[in-house]
């Protein structure tokens, strides 16, 4: 009979709980800081536009380093750090414009998908490592257990089991759900949010397909954005300094965050090979038995 621990381990060793929680929230809370500095430099306190942008990849690195609660703290840490000290109302953390409104809102949007897709790939982390030590502990018991259902065994994790069409398809219909929603609540062109939307359209085709989809979505995402939304510039052509850094921090935040769910993508994957090793290890050993040949002869 399997041994309940080595079914469940405790929680502090799963992933990513195995690091300890003052790290967790530090890493949450220095990627938070870096991003306020950055702004800060760039800027000064005394302008509110792009106020929350910043505090995106932040909010990116914490989840993904650091799991479901870091992501909320930095997601929250940024919101104060943002609406107090960036725009331009003082004293208070409210009332709102317009404009801050939204800003906060397409904020909070952004982070929630990436925090929620993130703990997705992290849940299926543990759920496979929970597999690995089930299937581990069968074969080292040298068949005296049963074999394990071949069921329980079903890895839907790796985004490689889907069809190029299906990922693909996905992020196709990602990035042009994200134009059509900004052309109907912005129209063009809205030099304050060019790129708002696709930045989760990169976010869900990376967790869906992987590196190649992110990436395509990021690409489309900046075409679009820049030829549609940025300005009434000559499209594709010369950009000003702050359509210049839009432009940056739109690239830098959808891949970082297409290149950090592709690491976890990654661990998904070897753990599913080393699954699978180990449930045909375990059906090996189990055959010898029945066969009356030790195992390992």
């Amino acid at each position: 009979m399997l041994r309940d621990e080595n079914i469940v381990p405790y929680k502090h060793g799963e992933w990513p709980f195995r690091r300890s929680r003052v790290l967790r929230y530090s890493i949450a809370v220095l990627a938070v800081l870096l991003a306020f500095s950055v702004r800060y430099v760039i800027y000064g306190d005394l302008q509110n536009r792009l106020a929350f942008t910043f505090f995106v990849p932040a909010a990116i690195v914490a989840v993904w380093f650091g799991g479901l609660g870091p992501g909320i703290a930095a997601t929250l840490l940024g919101v104060v750090l943002g609406e107090y000290i960036f725009i331009s109302t003082r004293g208070s953390l409210l009332p709102l414009g317009i404009h801050e409104s939204m800003s906060l809102g397409v904020f909070g949007v952004t982070t929630l998908v990436c925090v929620m897709l993130c703990e997705n790939l992290h849940r299926t982390i543990r759920r496979l490592e929970h597999l690995l030590s089930q299937a581990r502990n069968a074969w080292q018991l040298h068949g005296d257990g049963p074999a394990l259902n071949a069921d329980a065994l079903v890895l839907n994790g790796g985004y490689l089991q889907r069809s190029l069409a299906q990922r693909y398809g996905l992020t196709a219909l990602a990035v042009l759900l994200a134009f059509g929603l900004h052309h109907w609540l912005f129209g063009a062109p809205e030099t304050r949010f060019p790129f708002i939307f696709f930045v989760p359209a990169a976010m869900i085709a990376a967790w869906y397909g992987g590196l190649g989809p992110g990436l395509l979505a990021t690409a489309a995402g900046l075409v679009l954005g820049d030829y549609f939304f940025l300005s009434r510039h000559e499209a594709l052509g010369a950009v000003s300094d702050i359509e210049r850094l839009s432009i940056g921090l739109y690239a830098v935040s959808s891949t970082m965050c297409v290149l950090l769910f592709e690491i976890l993508h990654d661990h998904i994957l070897r753990l599913e090979h080393a699954i699978e090793r180990a449930e045909q290890h375990h059906h090996s050993v189990h055959l010898q038995l029945v066969d009356g040949e030790p195992a390992g002869a």
